[in-house]
Order: C-alpha cells, then sequence, then structure tokens
C-alpha cells in the first residue's frame, strides 16, 4: 500500500508490543482505524495472528480506509537486560523513518502508543519512549474481565493522560517564560497563595489570574480548597524536562 502517495487527512498509526496474545490491538484498531501498525515482537506466529484476525474478524473494525500496513520491528529475546535500550533504539529509529516517507506528503502524523502487550520490559520501553517523544500513551484492558465494554471495542481504550498533557506542557514552558518562572515558584511554594504570588513576583493578581489558568487548564498546577495552588506531578515531569535536567 502505497500510503506516502496519499494527501488528506491526518495519519493514525498505531504502535505496540505484542507477545503471544493479540486482543489487545482490536480496541485501538477499532478507536482510531489507522493506516500504519507498527509490531514490536519476537513472536512470528502472533504477528500473523493480528495479519489474520485484520483479514477476517476484524476487517469491520478498519474503518473507510480498510485494513492497515503492519510493519513489524523484530525485537530478539525481550527478557534481557538490553532489551529497554534496544527497544528505544528502534523506536527513534521507525520515528524518524516514517517522518521522512511522509514528509513530502502535507499530512499529520498522529501517534498512539500501546503500554499493553509482550513482555512486562516491553511496555516500559514502550512508555520511555513515548514520553521522549512526547507521544499519547494509551492502554487496553482485558475484554474478558470487562463484557459490558466488549461489544464496542473501543471502549477498552484507557488513555493515560499524562502523556498527551506532557507535550503542551513542554511548549508552553518553552514560548512562554512567565509561565515557567510562575510555575516554578509554585514548585518551590506549594499551597501558594494568588496575592503572595503576585507579591513575590512583584505583579498584580489581574495579571497572574490568566497565566494560572493556563497551567490548571493543562493539569500543570492544581487548587486546594483553602485556594491555594500546587504543582502536579505532570507539572513537574515538564518543567524538568523543559529545563533538560532529570527530575530529584
Amino acid at each position: 500500500m502505497n500510503v506516502a502517495a496519499k494527501t488528506g487527512p491526518s495519519i493514525h498509526i498505531l504502535v505496540s508490543s505484542l507477545g503471544g496474545a493479540v486482543d489487545h490491538i482490536l480496541p485501538a484498531l477499532d478507536k482510531w482505524n489507522p493506516e500504519i501498525i507498527y509490531i514490536f515482537s519476537a513472536w512470528d506466529d502472533a504477528i500473523e495472528l493480528v495479519k489474520k484476525n485484520i483479514r477476517f474478524s476484524w476487517a469491520k473494525n478498519c474503518g473507510p480506509s480498510g485494513a492497515p500496513e503492519i510493519r513489524v520491528v523484530a525485537i530478539k529475546d525481550p527478557y534481557r537486560q538490553e532489551t529497554i535500550q534496544q527497544m528505544m533504539s528502534e523506536f527513534d529509529a521507525m520515528v524518524e523513518r516514517t517522518k521522512t516517507e511522509f514528509n513530502a506528503s502535507g499530512r499529520t502524523l498522529e501517534w498512539h502508543v500501546s503500554i499493553t502487550g509482550g513482555t512486562n520490559l516491553m511496555p516500559v520501553a514502550m512508555a520511555l519512549s513515548a514520553s521522549t517523544h512526547l507521544f499519547p500513551v494509551y492502554y487496553c484492558v482485558p475484554g474478558d474481565k470487562h463484557p459490558e465494554l466488549r461489544a464496542n471495542p473501543r471502549e477498552l481504550v484507557v488513555d493515560i493522560p499524562m502523556f498527551e498533557q506532557l507535550g503542551p506542557a513542554v511548549s508552553m514552558f518553552s514560548k512562554s517564560r512567565a509561565k515557567a518562572d510562575l510555575f516554578a515558584y509554585i514548585m518551590r511554594n506549594e499551597q501558594a497563595l494568588v496575592d503572595q504570588i503576585a507579591k513575590e513576583m512583584d505583579k498584580s493578581p489581574q495579571a497572574i489570574y490568566p497565566q494560572l489558568s493556563s497551567l490548571t487548564s493543562l493539569g500543570l498546577v492544581t487548587k486546594s480548597d483553602g485556594h491555594g495552588y500546587s504543582s502536579s506531578s505532570v507539572g513537574r515531569l515538564a518543567y524538568h524536562r523543559w529545563k533538560g535536567v532529570e527530575p530529584s
């Protein structure tokens, strides 16, 4: 399938590790109707089972564009000390290849990274890789444990908001030093009140409120019942990512 020749809407790309079980591919297939699925796996039989399911029982879940292209990233012996590093390197290379492939298409790439499937090490590598590239992450709850959702597979997808918030948060800090400085003050002075913040930063409360609203809307700060503001774990992670240092 020559997807690079197309122009038009966004290209949805799923990235998932795969072990012996394959059912976690279906919910994301149903939800996003991807054009490409990257599978990180050491199990050829499982990969073939995914392809057969897409051809037959999952065909109705593929959407108007039809069956996605399956691209395999082979991971050898995914139980080793080097597994996470290997997968992260392969993930980086995959992203660069894909961006180069679609660079001239004029279409936006929308990535969806699964932290379900494979050995225990594989979802860890997926989460770290997604965090590095600021890609959104999802998890699939098992359909056999949630029969009330199984008839509509996309309902089994659980988005992980932290990863979705991280990219916009880093971008906000990069674009607005004022918001970054405000967040840094709140991080140092948890439960800070607006009047206190304004006084310490030599600004009016009226100037502080819009910046606080932006930080709160992204979940970077939270407001307590006592009207004080505190930094969130997502905010701290984004701030340290923007600063280029490891969080303490």
